[in-house]
């Protein structure tokens, strides 16, 4: 099982049950099976690990962007390491700081009013996504 299709159907759900037990929409779950997003929201992920007792590592890794190999060749992922002085780390974690600031200001708002405009809800959710990946940015320079 390489793929959130074939583990949800080998847990015997449906799009719409895994989306119920996982609290997230069944838009949401097709979304995700079929073209999911380039940076996929934390938040639904560790919902829908949760409801299929997956570790969101590897549900991640079901719904990365799928690369076309070709015969006989490897994908190599290589990590480049990036080396700063400390002046330079320290301006970066200040504007990483101020950029959470920001998002966090912008949800507050969005979702004071998300009840008057519902489509302000998946705003919300992108913007908590940037939060969470400016956050991790943020743990690996300390």
């Amino acid at each position: 099982m390489n793929d959130l299709r074939s583990v949800r159907k080998s847990k015997g759900l449906t799009m719409e049950q895994l989306a119920e037990k996982s609290g997230v929409s069944s838009k949401t779950v097709s979304l995700y099976e079929c073209t999911p997003p380039k940076r996929p929201s934390r938040k639904v992920i560790d919902k829908i690990s949760r409801a299929l007792d997956v570790s969101p590592d590897a549900l991640l890794s079901m719904i990365g962007p799928k690369e076309k190999v070709s015969r006989g060749a490897e994908l190599h992922a290589a990590e480049e390491t990036v080396e700063l002085p400390d002046a330079h780390v320290a301006r970066v974690l200040g504007l990483i700081d101020k950029e959470i600031m920001e998002l966090q200001y912008l949800m507050i708002e969005a979702a004071s009013l998300a009840g008057e405009h519902p489509s302000l809800a998946r705003s919300i959710d992108y913007l908590s996504a940037d939060i969470d990946l400016l956050t991790e940015i943020k743990e690996r320079f300390s």
